[in-house]
């Protein structure tokens, strides 16, 4: 079963990159092992994540078909959502004041994860009534990825009748790759609130479980 996650890592890997093997050699097994392959072909963070965890070295480390299956590259829509939202939720998203110095420099990291073209002058990529309708004397976002995701938060939260015009998706397309590698390489992943959402499911989903679980 290890063996037969591996080679589903390499055949995501191989999709995702439009035909680019991860490996050229036959000597897959050691090559692996030495670490001399590359996923320079694939952009996406959350790929690259995925495919990794596949591979390692360690058969014992791999994920199961249920990890893999409750990994964010396999997520809907509507949950890569609802985790933005959580991470807008968190103490330091929803306590950022750019004047307090033990935020700054975590904020920062989240700004330089999230690439400068996501959240720079976020704002104009919203409806300028409704950014109007959700800043207030009290409340005003920040021009950065804290203040994004806590718009991104309220805007779920509080306006949902805003929410069915606007694809986050389509409009900030590496916000939830960079917050995710953000938010793991920092452990938020594992906080209350956001580690159920890594929860294995139960139930079958069509693909890659037939392939997944074929016998080796």
């Amino acid at each position: 079963m290890s063996a037969d996650i591996q080679e589903a890592g390499m055949l995501i890997y191989y999709i995702a990159s439009g035909g680019h093997h991860l490996l050229q050699s036959c000597t897959i097994e050691g090559r692996i092992l030495e670490g001399l392959y590359s996923l320079e072909h694939v952009q996406d963070p959350i790929t690259k994540d995925l495919v990794k965890w596949m591979i390692n070295t360690n058969p014992n480390e791999r994920p199961t078909v249920q990890q893999c299956l409750a990994h964010p590259f396999f997520w809907s829509r509507r949950s890569k959502i609802d985790y933005l939202k959580e991470i807008g939720n968190q103490v330091e998203v929803k306590n950022y004041r750019p004047l307090l110095a033990r935020f700054v420099v975590l904020l920062h990291e989240l700004d330089r994860d999230v690439g400068v073209a996501t959240w720079m002058e976020w704002k104009n990529k919203f409806p300028p009534e409704l950014v109007q309708k959700m800043e207030t004397v009290k409340r005003n976002y920040s021009e950065n990825t804290a203040g994004l995701l806590r718009f991104i938060r309220n805007l779920h939260e509080h306006h949902r009748e805003d929410t069915g015009h606007i694809d986050l998706m389509a409009i900030f397309p590496h916000l939830f790759g960079g917050v995710y590698v953000f938010a793991d390489n920092r452990g938020w992943n594992s906080r209350f609130g956001l580690r159920e959402m890594f929860q294995e499911e139960e139930e079958e989903v069509p693909w890659p479980v037939a392939f997944l679980s074929s016998p080796a």
